[in-house]
C-alpha cells in the first residue's frame, strides 16, 4: 500500500475527490508547540503588549498612542487567535460525523435547537472575530446555519466572567437581565432567520470529517499527527486569505477607539430613551472590543446618569457585532446573508436597550 495519505473533503464518501496532499512533516509535539505558541501571542499582545508598547512611543499625542497601540497589539493578537481558533475547531471537527450531526439536529426542534446553540455560545466566552472559525466549524459538522448564528451571538455577547463583572459592579438585577436579554437576542434571531440562512448564501462547504485515502482508495483513520497537521495547514490558509481583512477592520477600529472622545458618548445620554439607544448601537457596532473591555466603560458612564438601556445597547453592540467581525465573516457569508445577520442583531439590540430604558 502506497504511504500517499490525502484528505477525504466531500459529503459522499462513495464519490469523493481527494483534497490536497497532507502534508507529513511536523511531529505531534511540534503542532502542540506551535498551537501553545499562538495562544502564548495571543494573551501577550491583549493583556500586555499594548500598554507597554503605549507607554513607550513618545512624540505622538494620547490619541495617537491609543490609536497605534491598538492597531498593533489587537492585530496581532486577533490574527494569533484565528490561527488557534481555526486548528481547534478544524482539529475537533476531524472526529465529528455531519451526517450523524445533522440527523440528530433535525429531530430536535426549531426552539430548541437553537436554545443548545446559544447555550454552548454562553459556554465559550469567544470574541466575535474567534467564534467566527468555531461558527464556520459548526456548519462545516452539519449544523443548520441558523442554529449557528443563534452560536455566534451568544459565544461574544454572554458567557459567566461578563455576569459575574457586571454583578459585582452594577449588581445581580442588571447581570440577570442582561444575560437573559442576551440569550434571547441570539435565540430570536436565529429563528428569525431560519428561513432565510441557507447553506446556499455561505462560503461554507460541509464536510464529513478529516477522514484520509490511501492510491488504492481505501478510507482510513488519520493519527492524531495528521490530523494536527492538516489543522495547522488549513488555518495557516485561512489566516492567509483574510489577515488583510483583520488589519482593515482593526484599523477602522482603532481610530475610533484612540479619537472618539468619552464625552461624544455621554451625550447620547441627553438624546432620549429611544433615540439614544440607535446612537448608542449605531456608535458601537463599528468598535471592537470584549465585554469585559467594556464593563468599565459603563460602569463610568452609568455613574454620570446615561440610561442602563442606552448602556446595555451600547455594550451589546460593541461585543456582538463590530467591524472586524464583518470583515471575517465575509468570507464566511455572502452578502444578503451578513446584511440580514447584521441588522437582525442590531434591531434586537435596539429593542432590548428601548425595553430597558422605558422599564427602568
Amino acid at each position: 500500500m502506497s504511504e500517499e495519505l490525502k484528505l477525504v473533503n466531500s459529503e459522499d464518501s462513495a464519490c469523493c475527490s481527494p483534497s490536497p496532499e497532507v502534508p507529513q512533516g511536523a511531529p505531534l509535539w511540534k503542532s502542540i508547540v506551535i498551537f501553545l505558541s499562538l495562544i502564548a501571542i495571543f494573551l501577550a499582545a491583549d493583556y500586555w503588549f499594548g500598554s507597554f508598547l503605549k507607554s513607550h512611543l513618545t512624540g505622538f499625542s494620547e490619541a495617537a498612542k491609543d490609536s497605534i497601540s491598538f492597531f498593533i497589539s489587537h492585530s496581532i493578537g486577533l490574527v494569533s487567535l484565528l490561527a488557534a481558533i481555526t486548528t481547534l475547531a478544524v482539529f475537533l471537527r476531524s472526529f465529528i460525523d455531519a451526517d450523524k450531526v445533522r440527523t440528530h439536529m433535525e429531530k430536535v426542534s426549531s426552539l430548541k435547537g437553537h436554545g443548545i446553540a446559544a447555550g454552548i455560545g454562553m459556554a465559550t466566552p469567544f470574541c466575535s472575530c474567534s467564534a467566527v472559525p468555531v461558527f464556520t466549524g459548526f456548519i462545516r459538522g452539519g449544523v443548520p446555519v441558523s442554529q449557528a448564528i443563534s452560536f455566534l451571538i451568544a459565544s461574544p455577547l454572554v458567557n459567566e466572567i461578563a455576569v459575574i463583572m457586571l454583578a459585582t459592579t452594577l449588581g445581580w438585577a442588571i447581570a440577570g437581565a442582561y444575560a437573559g436579554m442576551g440569550f434571547a437576542i441570539a435565540v430570536g434571531a436565529g429563528i428569525a432567520l431560519r428561513k432565510f440562512a441557507k447553506p446556499s448564501l455561505t462560503e461554507v462547504t460541509m464536510v464529513k470529517s478529516l477522514n484520509m485515502i490511501d492510491s488504492q482508495g481505501n478510507v482510513i483513520k488519520p493519527s492524531l499527527q495528521k490530523r494536527a497537521s492538516a489543522s495547522l495547514l488549513e488555518a495557516r490558509d485561512t489566516v492567509k486569505t483574510t489577515y488583510i481583512y483583520i488589519l482593515i477592520g482593526v484599523g477602522v477600529g482603532s481610530l475610533i477607539h484612540g479619537w472618539v472622545p468619552t464625552s461624544a458618548i455621554e451625550t447620547i445620554a441627553s438624546w432620549g430613551p429611544i433615540v439614544g439607544v440607535l446612537a448608542a448601537t449605531f456608535i458601537g457596532v463599528p468598535l471592537y472590543s470584549g465585554i469585559a473591555t467594556v464593563i468599565p466603560i459603563i460602569t463610568a458612564l452609568s455613574e454620570k446618569g446615561m440610561p442602563m438601556g442606552t448602556l446595555l445597547a451600547f455594550a451589546m453592540s460593541v461585543t456582538a457585532l463590530s467591524f472586524p467581525e464583518a470583515m471575517l465573516l465575509r468570507k464566511v457569508m455572502k452578502p444578503k446573508l451578513l446584511a440580514a445577520y447584521f441588522a437582525t442583531v442590531s434591531l434586537g439590540i435596539v429593542l432590548v436597550g428601548v425595553t430597558f430604558n422605558i422599564v427602568l
